[in-house]
């Protein structure tokens, strides 16, 4: 339940910034600040602001389900099969010999 709670918490915000970033558009054409500089930046950040939280949203949407992912057709062929993992070396038993410690005085 927590983690649907928060899911729909985080829905919840990319919704209000969604709708008050179409609000900023829509001030921008009722106010007729145009294309002047601010009319031109509010229509820029309220875009910008506006796409990202919905791209955002559409990212929540798949990874919930809600909306179904389009899968890639597979190929008539099989898949190859995995190679089998290598196979570890039999322990050989330790000798009984003495082993030089110093370099150069081995066998």
């Amino acid at each position: 339940m927590t983690k649907t709670h928060g899911v729909l918490g985080l829905v919840g915000i990319c919704l209000l910034i969604v709708v008050l970033s179409a609000a900023g558009l829509a001030s921008d054409f009722v106010t007729r600040l145009g294309l002047d500089l601010d009319g031109l930046l509010l229509i820029l950040s309220s875009l910008l602001m506006g796409l990202l939280f919905l791209g955002m949203l559409a990212v929540i949407a798949m990874e919930q389900g809600w909306i179904p992912q389009r899968h890639k057709k597979e190929s008539a062929a099989p898949a190859p099969a995995k190679p089998a993992a290598p196979r570890a070396a039999p322990v050989k038993p330790q000798s009984e010999e003495a082993v030089s410690v110093r370099p150069g005085e081995g066998k």
